[in-house]
């Protein structure tokens, strides 16, 4: 998405992990179902992970976990070289949906940031924008940009 943000599938080996660490990766925000065994990028000590689950159900995400995934992103931008890995289990619904409300929260503006997700992870589907959008503007983002 961005040289900082970068969205895509679940990392779900070591051989993945290593490719992410490669990529500079150095946060990782995994937008699945819990596991019933750690991923690998939650064990790596390379890697500061997060998990934001959620299920792929087509129902509201809600605005606590938007926010959630924003405060996840917020605090891995205070490190000067961070590069944040935001995925679900196919990079198509879910990771996406977090992208755009992460960079919503940074200032981008609707149609740029949707346009920059489908340009740069062109199997994503916009399934969750606009439920985003409600849920940052209930989180007080929407207004932020109007001031």
């Amino acid at each position: 998405m961005t040289e900082w943000l970068l969205v895509g599938a679940a990392p779900d080996s070591p051989l993945a992990v290593r490719a992410l660490l490669e990529l500079g990766v150095t946060h990782v925000l995994d937008c699945r179902t819990p596991r019933p065994v750690p991923p690998p990028a939650a064990v790596c000590p390379d890697l500061v992970w997060h998990s934001a689950p959620t299920a792929d159900d087509g129902v509201s995400r809600g605005a606590a976990w938007y926010a959630a995934c924003v405060s996840f992103a917020e605090r891995a931008s205070r490190e000067e070289t961070a590069r944040l890995y935001c995925h679900c289990a196919a990079g198509v619904n879910r990771s996406p949906a977090a992208a755009y409300a992460i960079l919503r929260s940074r200032g981008w503006e609707p149609a740029t940031a949707r346009t920059r997700i489908l340009t740069r992870r062109p199997q994503a589907r916009p399934r969750y924008f606009e439920d985003a959008e409600r849920c940052l503007h209930a989180l007080g983002f929407a207004e932020q940009e109007r001031q």
